[in-house]
């Protein structure tokens, strides 16, 4: 964060995923959502290239969009149909992100603006986190971190929440 956040969000408060500390500004920051906005544009660009496959099936089955997306969807039922547009849809797959990409990529922009870590007695940050950092985590921390975005960016649980979320586990 910047010299200047404190005019932004006042004091700080923090939450805890050791061996990290994170702000908490119930809010994400400028930075954070053009990071995470790009990562959402780079998965639309694949769905466009897959709707368009998709209208073309459509067109050629005479059936609607929606069925020519489940048809290509089952690779056991439809293999001439996936045969026909392997290219395309292996293009589609490789330009892709994974679930686990995108959080790997979300929680190292988070990382980047955001995590403090304890350096002899004082906190510090790391804005120099790379992602090949992130891919050392361990599962647990990572989907912590990417539950605390998520809190960030739709909002925190309510008591409630939490109370049933600690009975559940």
């Amino acid at each position: 964060m910047s010299k200047y956040s404190k005019i932004f969000f006042g004091q700080k408060e923090y939450y805890d995923i050791k061996p990290f500390r994170f702000p908490i500004y119930k809010d994400l920051v400028a930075g954070e959502i053009e990071g995470i906005e790009d990562l959402a544009r780079k998965q639309a660009k694949n769905t466009y290239a897959l709707l368009k496959i998709a209208k073309d099936v459509a067109e050629k089955q005479e059936i609607p969009v929606h069925e020519a997306l489940d048809a290509l969807s089952d690779i056991n039922q439809n293999q001439d149909l996936l045969y026909e547009y392997v290219e395309e849809l292996a293009d589609i797959q490789t330009q892709g992100q994974s679930v686990s990409e995108q959080k790997i990529m979300t929680v190292t922009l988070f990382m980047r603006y955001r995590a403090e870590l304890k350096e002899r007695s004082k906190w510090v940050h790391v804005p120099d986190w790379e992602e090949a950092d992130t891919r050392e985590m361990p599962r647990r921390l990572l989907d912590d971190i990417f539950e605390f975005v998520d809190w960030e960016r739709n909002g925190w649980p309510s008591d409630n929440d939490e109370e049933e979320t600690d009975q559940g586990n």
